[in-house]
């Protein structure tokens, strides 16, 4: 869906568009609101595999012992999720993929981080399990605040044990900013309602905007479908029906194409 943007387009994890000044962008504490409110901070750990990596030795050997850490340092992760490229990895990723952490806020997330990198046990089973997936730190890692218009399974449930998730990264056009994207989402969600949905769903959406300096972003947005052919055909649906939708999100903003993935939630218990 919104994700054809034919401009730049969303990346890796989370980009954006091709500043203007700062006078004309708007921050994006400014989509915050009682119709966009924000609702979590979610954070994109970037992973490498290792010479042992498997999803068996990852369940077996590797997750046990970070469920362990999360209940001696009383964590306040919400979710957790593992993403990994659906296709080609791109040649300037980060790594293989990412393990993807959801906090209530900013402050639960600095507070968790600075909890776990200063619990001796958490870098010994960091470094005992390299051999299987080796992740970034808190500072190696993407964080945003995570706006989001609906419920995630407004449009049926989840199988969260494997879905497809895909990213673009976007920049504001000149004299465009969140007030704008905030009318085009309206028109959005009109569409949403009025559409067929048995073509696509499930089927959500989020903006991601970036907690960190980059001129090259002004945020991410974010489309989770069930599988990838379910995305192609709402897509393809899309294209047919949302052209209006479509020149709208573009006059606002220009995105690269969209990074597809292959995600699964990781189990805190």
């Amino acid at each position: 869906m919104k994700k054809n943007i034919k401009m730049a387009i969303l990346v890796a994890f989370l980009g954006v568009f091709v500043a203007c000044s700062s006078e004309s962008t708007p921050t994006y504490s400014e989509l915050g609101s009682d119709n966009y409110p924000q609702k979590f901070y979610v954070e994109y750990v970037p992973c490498t595999y290792g010479a042992n990596w498997s999803p068996e030795a990852f369940n077996q050997d590797m997750l046990p012992g970070w469920q362990e850490l999360l209940v001696e340092v009383d964590s306040t992760i919400v979710a957790a999720y593992g993403l990994t490229y659906e296709g080609e990895k791109p040649e300037d990723a980060p790594g293989d993929g990412f393990w993807q952490l959801i906090w209530n806020s900013k402050a639960d997330a600095d507070a968790g981080w600075e909890t776990w990198e200063s619990y001796e046990k958490t870098a010994d089973w960091s470094e005992s399990t390299a051999d299987i997936l080796a992740c970034g730190t808190k500072a190696e890692t993407f964080s945003f605040d995570a706006y989001v218009r609906r419920d995630g399974n407004a449009l049926g449930a989840f199988n969260l044990e494997s879905f497809s998730s895909d990213y673009q990264q976007c920049l504001y056009n000149e004299g465009q900013g969140s007030s704008e994207l905030i009318a085009v989402i309206d028109q959005f969600e009109e569409w949403i309602e009025s559409s067929d949905s048995s073509i696509y769903a499930p089927y959500s959406y989020v903006v991601l905007a970036p907690d960190y300096e980059d001129e090259e972003v002004d945020l991410f947005w974010g489309n989770f479908n069930q599988n990838a052919e379910l995305r192609e055909a709402g897509n393809a649906y899309f294209l047919k029906t949302g052209t209006d939708i479509q020149d709208a999100f573009d006059k606002v903003m220009t995105c690269e194409d969209p990074i597809d993935y292959v995600t699964g939630e990781i189990p805190l218990t």
